[in-house]
């Protein structure tokens, strides 16, 4: 499972008026399950690859980058809508994710994060013994 980190967002600032570039820019997340893992989608355009840094501690998997910039000292900034400094994303993961084989790839400007679910929380079938009714006492 995924946990969103901050529920009370869309609260306390429900147009986004109050964002600033002082702030850690939100990365767009898409999060899909497929059999026994989950895929993460974070789009990160105009970043390279090796700016990327992708950390997990205590079921936390936080995701920095660094978008390119052209050298400004030739240049004046007319409109500044894109991101400045260094972006952030944490995302808490269930107990049930593995996250001691989490595997990363950066395709086209979206990084994809596969997030195996752990074997001890995926769907195990259960075999029925079948014997003499009396071998069940009830209690």
């Amino acid at each position: 499972m995924i946990l969103r980190t901050d529920p009370f967002r869309d609260f306390r600032d429900p147009f986004g008026l109050l964002s600033t570039t002082a702030q850690a820019t939100p990365m767009p997340v898409d999060v899909y399950r497929r059999d026994d893992a989950y895929l993460v989608q974070i789009n990160l355009p105009g970043v390279v690859a090796d700016s990327i840094d992708v950390t997990v501690r205590r079921n936390v998997i936080t995701i920095s980058a660094q978008p390119a910039r052209p050298d400004e000292s030739s240049l004046e900034l007319l409109l500044n809508e894109r991101p400045v400094g260094t972006m952030t994303r944490s995302i808490a993961l269930g107990e049930e994710i593995d996250a001691t084989n989490v595997q990363a790839d950066y395709v086209n400007g979206v990084l994809l994060l596969h997030l195996p679910v752990a074997e001890a929380a995926r769907p195990r079938r259960i075999n029925i013994r079948h014997g003499d009714s009396k071998a069940v006492s009830a209690h």
